[in-house]
């Protein structure tokens, strides 16, 4: 009987785990298609709204961007108040602390240092990297109002709303079915995949710049498990990427 109880239990804890990495291909799902349709819906208005921003490419292309964005935090904010229990304590914001500010400026440094790492190995291995969508607009349309729009599309609304799903929610989702790293992993897995549609270049290019993410998108992931706030992954998350962009900027305009 002992044997048939543990059996069944395996069973039933292999079910659980299959649906709760099942749900969140479903949370992904969901919120790419949000993305997608708030992007659309967004830059249709813009277009309606003023016509001046139809003729400047980098107008459309930071709204374009900002409303994509958005639609992450609206799918998690539309999916939360349908389905409280998702998430028995809420997405975890609370007000910032000093350990907070030593997390957030320690995460910064640390994914600036990860990054010059593997750019480094990547280089002296002589392997490929495939380029940001974001990136090559950027340089395409170099100008100040676009790595300044970039900067602070980053630290507004990149940070805060990649952050609400991929920690908050979907991180926030598998942590209770599985232990914390585990919870980080998978997030981690998710959060890098997602990234392929915005990578152009070669097969073994994309696939060392999702490694990156994949490295980089722990780091936020352990910082948001120990200091129970999003607050602290989105300022790192959000300061990482404007820094990134500032470096961008200075590289092409200057």
């Amino acid at each position: 009987m002992a044997t048939d109880s543990t059996f069944e239990e395996d069973v039933i804890y292999l079910w659980r785990t299959l649906r709760s990495i099942v749900l969140v291909l479903v949370f992904i799902f969901g919120a790419i298609i949000t993305s997608l349709i708030v992007g659309y819906v967004g830059i249709v208005v813009l277009d309606q709204a003023s016509p001046v921003a139809q003729q400047s490419e980098t107008a459309r292309f930071l709204a374009s961007a900002a409303f994509s964005e958005l639609g992450y935090a609206i799918f998690v904010s539309g999916l939360l108040y349908w389905k409280t229990d998702f998430l028995p304590a809420g997405l975890r914001f609370r007000r910032p602390t000093h350990r907070d500010a030593r997390w957030i400026l320690g995460g910064i440094l640390v994914m600036i240092v990860t990054e010059y790492v593997l750019t480094s190995l990547f280089t002296f291995f002589n392997a490929p990297t495939a380029q940001n969508a974001a990136a090559i607009e950027a340089t395409k349309h170099a100008s100040l109002s676009m790595f300044g729009g970039l900067i602070v599309l980053s630290l507004l609304i990149t940070g805060p709303c990649e952050e609400i799903l991929f920690r908050g929610l979907i991180q926030g989702y598998l942590r209770r079915h599985f232990s914390a790293i585990g919870a980080i992993l998978l997030a981690s897995l998710f959060f890098a995949s997602v990234h392929l549609f915005a990578l152009q270049g070669s097969l073994s290019g994309i696939r060392n710049v999702l490694l990156s993410l994949f490295a980089l998108s722990l780091i936020l992931g352990f910082a948001y498990e120990r200091t129970d706030s999003l607050f602290v992954p989105i300022l790192i998350h959000g300061s990482y990427n404007a820094i990134l962009f500032a470096n961008l900027g200075l590289s092409n305009l200057y």
